[in-house]
């Protein structure tokens, strides 16, 4: 079985492992696959945007090389042949100021571009390159492409005399654009040689930057396997400055960790307590029905102070179990409820009357210093039932001398504040802090003999932290003690 478990164990890290770098791995995927789309796009952009500008500049360069051959030939006052095409591609002209020049026809053989000029009758009069494709019917300066092993831009367009206005022939150009093909697919492949080489480079960099950004991570991690291993470990605060989500996750992970512990600490003291308390009760109830059962039923006094005991204890317990009851009652209250409005004032009063009854050997002073009503922001219920049990404890921890209980009430900006106070026992200072804890008594051995379960003050806190309030606590040994109670006031 132990092996068994260490295998378990060390396939967990495995797995735990594998998944952490399946994390790393996917982050650096996702990083590569953006990167490839980005430059792929960019890449086809670039190259769209630079084969389709040097693809203008060529036409462009074609059509001005056209424009020239055309300027000279529009000098025929008849339609060109043979016999006259001669005046204009092999001797020099004059143009209207009087200067010669030639035709760039010769100058151009050899070159990318290739001249073709046709008569009326579409027969081929001279061309510049042995490469012929025959007359075209084709548009005006309508830009043909030609594929095949010559690939290229053919153009055709009518030359008109300007002194009779007429057709003399037709000029047809060709441009070699094999250059043009071969430096498009050299620029292909540098194109995709570069984001071969940036797909590399960003998935390496992916990858170092998910191991950067996994570091909070795994830092926080470990520190949650440990606490899952060992619950029992002292809990400390992991500390992540990274500015991140990671950190506020951190930071709620803490306050979590936090809360628990507390929780975990408060369950010990409940388990301990609760035990405690109930095993009296029990012991109690077990021993008068084994005196009942052996003999003392039929002992008149005996029976009836073993019933009377019997009954003290169970209500005891009873008591108890209703208080715990009213602590989970009061895990959620909704404060947007139209119930919750107490006249603060007139609830004390309600109170003190109702106590004066039942405690006639105690004198409750009421010090209203309020000039108007004023409302707070609590239901009427749950606020007699704080000042019940603020009441109630004055009453028991009040030696039989001192049995005078004040209560105070008055205001302030946000809260409504009420002050009860005793001159009884008082609570030692080391005792406050636990004070408002379940189960929680001050002088145990003395309580025992009072009674009571040790939750009055829970509830109060419950209630003070529930309906946004406040509960504060001053006390001296053998002086007395004052409770101060602050609930929103309603405006």
């Amino acid at each position: 079985m132990k092996k068994l478990f260490t295998f378990n164990e060390k396939r967990e890290t495995v797995e735990e492992s594998s998944a952490k770098r399946s994390i790393m791995l996917r982050w650096a995927f996702a990083n590569t696959v953006f990167c490839f789309i980005t430059f792929t796009l960019f890449a086809t952009l670039t190259y769209q945007l630079t084969i389709s500008a040097f693809m203008r500049e060529e036409q462009r360069i074609l059509l001005n090389s056209m424009d020239s051959v055309e300027e000279v030939l529009e000098e025929a006052k008849g339609p060109l042949n043979s016999t006259n095409l001669k005046n204009y591609i092999e001797y020099p002209t004059k143009d209207r100021s009087g200067d010669s020049r030639g035709l760039p026809l010769t100058s151009l053989v050899g070159s990318r571009e290739a001249f073709y000029i046709y008569d009326v009758n579409h027969e081929l009069l001279h061309g510049t390159s042995h490469h012929v494709f025959g007359f075209q019917n084709q548009k005006n300066n309508d830009i043909k492409e030609i594929q095949g092993e010559n690939p290229g831009f053919l153009v055709q367009r009518r030359i008109i005399s300007e002194s009779t206005g007429q057709v003399v022939g037709y000029l047809q150009a060709f441009y070699d654009i094999t250059t043009y093909h071969r430096i498009s697919n050299l620029l292909l492949i540098v194109l995709l040689i570069l984001e071969i080489v940036a797909l590399i480079i960003a998935q390496i960099i992916g990858y170092f930057m998910a191991n950067y950004f996994m570091k909070p991570l795994e830092k926080l991690h470990q520190g949650m396997q440990k606490m899952a291993n060992d619950p029992k470990n002292e809990f400390e605060a992991i500390e992540i400055t990274s500015g991140d989500e990671i950190e506020e996750l951190a930071n709620v992970y803490n306050d979590m960790m936090h809360k628990m512990k507390n929780y975990l600490d408060q369950q010990k003291r409940f388990v301990s307590d609760v035990s405690h308390e109930l095993r009296t009760p029990l012991a109690v109830l077990d021993g008068h029905i084994n005196l009942l059962n052996r003999w003392g039923k039929n002992d008149p006094e005996v029976l009836d102070e073993s019933l009377q005991a019997s009954l003290d204890e169970v209500a005891r317990m009873k008591k108890m179990l209703e208080e715990m009851l009213a602590l989970a009652r009061l895990e959620n209250v909704d404060l947007s409820s139209e119930d919750l409005d107490c006249d603060v004032a007139k609830v004390c009063d309600h109170a003190v009357k109702n106590f004066s009854l039942i405690h006639e050997d105690f004198k409750i002073v009421l010090n209203n210093q309020l000039d108007y009503p004023v409302h707070a922001r609590i239901s009427e219920n749950h606020f007699e039932q704080g000042l019940r049990i603020l009441l109630d404890n004055a009453v028991k921890y009040s030696p039989d001398d001192r049995k005078v209980v004040k209560i105070r009430i008055s205001e302030d900006e946000k809260f409504v504040i009420t002050r009860v106070s005793d001159q009884g026992i008082g609570i030692g200072q080391e005792d406050i802090d636990h004070l408002f804890e379940r189960f929680f008594r001050a002088d145990k051995a003395r309580n025992r003999e009072i009674g009571g379960t040790g939750l009055g003050l829970s509830i109060l806190a419950r209630l003070a932290e529930n309906y946004q309030g406040e509960i504060e606590v001053s006390s001296e040994l053998g002086v007395g003690s004052t409770f101060t109670l602050k609930f929103p006031k309603i405006d």
